[in-house]
């Protein structure tokens, strides 16, 4: 996939959750989609599955797809 120029956005970023599955691993899964607005400067997030709420507040993060498909749907 080609990186957007510094001042292009993506076109679409996915939303990873972080899940701990022993002390030092974590496994990333896929929640959801952003796409940026077409009126203003921000991303409008689509989730399909909510990430369990830790130390009290939910934390999830947007990154550009990978060319590999390293994260499970």
């Amino acid at each position: 996939m080609e990186k957007p120029m510094a001042n292009e956005k993506a076109t679409r970023l996915e939303a990873i959750v972080g899940i701990k599955t022993g002390e030092d691993k974590t496994h990333w899964k896929k929640v959801g989609v952003a796409f940026p607005l077409k009126n203003r400067p921000g991303y409008s997030v689509k989730l399909e599955l909510l990430p369990t709420p830790t130390n009290g507040s939910y934390e999830f993060i947007l990154v550009e797809p990978s060319a590999k498909k390293t994260l499970k749907k």
